[in-house]
């Protein structure tokens, strides 16, 4: 649908492309009239004033002379000087001017005495008027300021001609008039519904062009990664992004099976858009059947179907946004809330999650747990004498033994200062074998501990004083547990350095 002005426009382009039509095919009804004139001129030259006939000859060929230059001017000139309506007033003109003459001459050369000459002016000035029809068609009333000046002369003559035939002529050649002009009109709406179509096509073309030309510069420049997929889920292309996002060649990605990707969710977002029209994926984005393939990229793919004209789903298009960032970034904060910045070892949250977690009674497993509270002596005296930086140190290489003494599911955290917490886990097993793998448990991590450390430039033996308690996964209180052996590590260090205490309950009653 057009509004007022895109009516307007397009009115102008269509009354622009007739005009240049007009022109660009001026060399046809111009040749075809200068023989016409000369066939005339021939045929007449026996008949009539030789005088009259080289005058009115000279005369045709000066305006068939004067249209073909102003044709030269104006298919030299640019398109925006062609939109100027000069030029179709000057066809105009010169049309009119043309039709005079031919219609002047056949005034002049009009004998009604002379059957043959009649006979022989009609024909030709019939057939001139009639070939200018789809000459001039393209503007059809164009045919009017040509056939006019020549038929309403010749018309007149043979009507108020004596002869009786002569007034059937006339008739005749008036009727004839009538149907070139409607034949001219007929024409003149094909034309333009050519012309029409045409222009339409044209601007269809440019938008369809322009269409993708924008596509193409989204597909080459855009930040995001863009795969290409047929019906069968075979990728067809894609983006030099997201070849830097998989770290692979083109050459290994293009004509590979989406649907036989190792990754189920893949699959799964891939069939989606083939079926449904749409998919989703967040996930590692990696070519696992590709050799040399890198290990997989963090992303978020969104799968959309392609459709044909027929609205049948026949590929797709993956727009892929890059999370490797992203992802960084949730580790670091990850790290930064769950882990100690000095050491790497888990902080109090991280260990009272995972403990909260082994404690809840929706637990199906059943184990032994030990957790020990660990207290480096003479810390302080450390950290104060020889700096921060040495107390740091320490820390880091307690830290770095108290983790080579974890077995698989055990955890060791820093809670805050020189304090540890570590967590271990056993079978299933009686009180009197927990309490001999827990007993076994601290030995090893008292001998870890023991030996010197090196700590400014020389070695300084560094105790802990440690207390535990052992518990049974899935029927305890984290709190509790946690309570009972910061009580028996407080023990320790009251009894001296070095010490090992296990949680009793009238430690409790001691405290109060």
């Amino acid at each position: 649908m057009y509004n007022s002005s895109d009516e307007q426009t397009h009115s102008q382009r269509l009354r622009n492309e007739k005009i240049r039509l007009l022109y660009g095919n001026i060399w046809q009804p111009v040749c075809a009239g200068i023989l016409g004139a000369a066939l005339l001129v021939f045929l007449m030259w026996e008949m009539a004033d030789t005088t009259v006939l080289v005058s009115w000859l000279i005369a045709i060929l000066l305006v068939y002379g004067l249209r073909i230059i102003i044709a030269v001017y104006f298919l030299r000139s640019s398109s925006a000087e062609q939109r100027h309506p000069r030029w179709l007033r000057m066809f105009v003109l010169a049309v009119l001017l043309t039709g005079c003459i031919w219609g002047a001459g056949g005034v002049l050369m009009f004998d009604g005495n002379q059957p043959e000459q009649t006979a022989a002016l009609a024909i030709v000035l019939a057939g001139v008027a009639a070939g200018c029809v789809t000459m001039l068609s393209a503007i059809w009333w164009l045919v009017l300021f040509f056939i006019l000046p020549i038929a309403i002369p010749l018309q007149l003559l043979f009507i108020f001609s004596n002869a009786p035939t002569h007034t059937i002529i006339g008739i005749l050649l008036g009727l004839f008039v009538l149907l070139l002009i409607a034949t001219s009109h007929r024409l003149g709406r094909l034309i333009h519904n050519n012309i029409e179509l045409n222009l339409t096509m044209a601007a269809r073309e440019a938008q369809l062009l322009e269409s993708e030309n924008r596509y193409l510069s989204i597909f080459k420049h855009s930040p995001l990664g863009v795969l290409h997929f047929n019906q069968q889920g075979c990728v067809t292309d894609c983006n030099e992004k997201l070849l830097e996002m998989l770290a692979l060649d083109r050459s290994k990605l293009l004509g590979l099976c989406i649907l036989n990707c190792e990754h189920a969710g893949i699959k799964t977002a891939t069939q989606n858009a083939l079926n449904r029209g749409a998919g989703y994926y967040e996930g590692t984005f990696s070519v696992l059947y590709v050799p040399n393939s890198s290990e997989g990229t963090p992303v978020r793919a969104f799968f959309n179907g392609v459709h044909s004209v027929d609205d049948e789903i026949v590929g797709g298009v993956v727009i892929i946004e890059d999370f490797t960032e992203r992802k960084r970034n949730e580790e670091v904060i990850y790290r930064q809330a769950y882990y100690d910045a000095l050491t790497d070892l888990p902080n109090r949250r991280l260990l009272i999650e995972r403990l909260a977690t082994l404690c809840d009674d929706s637990q199906i497993e059943k184990q032994g747990g030990l957790l020990m509270f660990l207290d480096m002596d003479r810390f302080k005296l450390i950290n104060d004498t020889w700096g921060h930086a040495t107390g740091d140190d320490l820390l880091v290489q307690v830290a770095r033994r108290l983790e080579g003494c974890l077995c698989e599911g055990d955890i060791v955290a820093r809670l805050s200062g020189d304090e540890f917490v570590l967590l271990g886990l056993f079978e299933e097993c009686s009180e009197q074998v927990l309490e001999a793998h827990a007993e076994a448990y601290m030995r090893a991590v008292q001998q870890a501990l023991s030996p010197p450390y090196r700590l400014a430039n020389r070695e300084v033996e560094v105790t802990p004083s440690i207390g535990y308690t052992c518990f049974t996964v899935a029927a305890c209180d984290h709190e509790e547990v946690l309570k009972q052996a910061d009580l028996a590590m407080y023990r320790a260090k009251t009894e001296g350095r070095a010490r090992l205490c296990r949680f009793q309950p009238w430690m409790r009653e001691a405290m109060h």
